[in-house]
């Protein structure tokens, strides 16, 4: 073990050793599928925490992150690589919708997150969290019970992932012309010594949501 990967496993262990924390993740990690990252590899899947205790037991492992699943299953240990689409609506519960704008430089995102969420505001949507993913990012969450049960006499948890893709389409366009609003000459002035254009493009994790900021 190096040098710096000793130093983050004594921060992990440190962090995750505090009750609220191991609260707040328990909490959420309900009826999911949970993913423990060890500095440079993942952990075994499917898995799932059983206990509290679960999470600063894994960081004294190793483990630096966890990482939860949008969708949300009935039992997510049944979970496995060869199942159906019909197997995986039957096991499927729920899902959020997760919008993951991440750029590489910190002002646009802010601003692409901001258009984002007045979007939302806009179509009625009023239960959503924002919070900062870290370096430069910005996680936008919409969650499940904000859902009408049916769409179209269908079962909205067996949309999954259609429905998000086409509702992630609809808001990148919508967030595109909200954000030509936003941002003025005055706004590029900071990049004047950069190669930045106006034509950047941020794209999230899954390549959903392109080009917010255009």
């Amino acid at each position: 073990m190096d040098a710096k990967e000793e130093r983050i496993r004594k921060i992990t262990s440190l962090y995750y050793s505090r009750p609220e924390i191991q609260e707040a993740i328990f909490d959420f990690s309900k009826n999911r599928e949970v993913s423990s990252r060890f500095f440079e590899a993942f952990g075994k899947r499917p898995d799932s925490l059983q206990y509290k205790r679960d999470i600063f037991e894994m960081a004294r492992k190793g483990a630096t992150s966890f990482h939860c699943s949008v969708e949300l299953w009935k039992d997510p240990l049944k979970l496995s690589t060869n199942q159906t689409k019909d197997q995986l609506n039957e096991l499927r519960s729920g899902w959020d919708l997760l919008i993951d704008i991440d750029c590489k430089y910190f002002d646009f995102s802010k601003k692409a997150a901001q258009a984002v969420v007045e979007v939302l505001k806009e179509y009625g949507v009023k239960n959503a969290g924002l919070k900062f993913s870290g370096n430069k990012g910005f996680h936008i969450m919409v969650p499940w019970n904000s859902f009408p049960k049916a769409i179209a006499g269908e079962n909205t948890k067996d949309l999954f992932p259609e429905l998000p893709r086409k509702i992630i389409q609809f808001i990148s366009f919508q967030s595109q012309k909200k954000l030509s609003t936003m941002l003025d000459d005055n706004f590029y002035e900071q990049f004047k010594d950069t190669k930045i254009r106006r034509g950047i493009k941020c794209n999230n994790a899954t390549k959903l949501l392109r080009s917010i900021i255009w």
